[in-house]
């Protein structure tokens, strides 16, 4: 049985899911409270990013901030634009 403690160990020692946690970060310091709202998935250096923003501005706005983020191998932005978001 594992305690909830190693359970976060392991979460975070995990190389996906601290690429994945790194891509939120910056996400979420654009100043645009919907990228803070993007669902990150992350495989090996690829990245995909989904959810809806609503202007193409954003969608492209997501796309550059996470490029150049160490690790991101390839990405994928699965994000739908919602004008009534």
């Amino acid at each position: 049985m594992k305690l909830q403690g190693e359970i976060k160990t392991e979460l975070f020692s995990n190389p996906d899911h601290q690429l994945a946690a790194q891509v939120k970060r910056v996400l979420q310091s654009s100043g645009y409270a919907p990228l803070a709202k993007v669902k990150v998935l992350a495989e090996e250096g690829k990245v995909c990013l989904e959810g809806e923003v609503p202007t193409y501005f954003m969608k492209q706005l997501a796309q550059t901030r996470v490029l150049p983020i160490e690790g991101v191998r390839r990405l994928t932005n699965e994000l739908n634009v919602d004008r009534q978001y």
